[in-house]
């Protein structure tokens, strides 16, 4: 049981940042969208934007950072996210997650999709 809170503790901190600032870095630099557009998008404050995009944020997120633009699917992602298709944010963190942790969460919505 300790795993489990610990992956959710683990997402929440450094995870879920790190999947925000990616989809907010790459709305800016390829869509040119303004940090309160991005901010609606991804349901933060237009000053969590403005964190994300200033990299003022760990060293850890700027870690998992990396690792996220290494995979591919991410590009659909962002795409799809700037054509206000908002439900791919979920999507994108929730691979994020996984990807990061290989930790299967019983609220994915990566599953739920999968699932029909």
């Amino acid at each position: 049981m300790d795993d489990l809170f610990g992956n959710y503790e683990k997402a929440e901190k450094e995870i879920v940042p790190a999947a925000r600032l990616f989809i907010a870095a790459e709305l800016k630099r390829r869509y040119d969208m303004k940090e309160q557009e991005i901010a609606n998008l991804l349901g933060v404050a237009q000053a969590a934007v403005s964190k994300y995009l200033n990299g003022r944020y760990s060293e850890k997120v700027s870690e998992l950072k990396e690792a996220i633009m290494k995979d591919e699917r991410f590009n659909l992602y962002i795409e799809k996210i700037h054509e206000k298709k908002e439900h791919y944010v979920e999507l994108c963190i929730c691979t994020v997650c996984r990807t990061m942790t290989n930790f299967k969460c019983k609220f994915s919505y990566t599953d739920r999709v999968a699932e029909g």
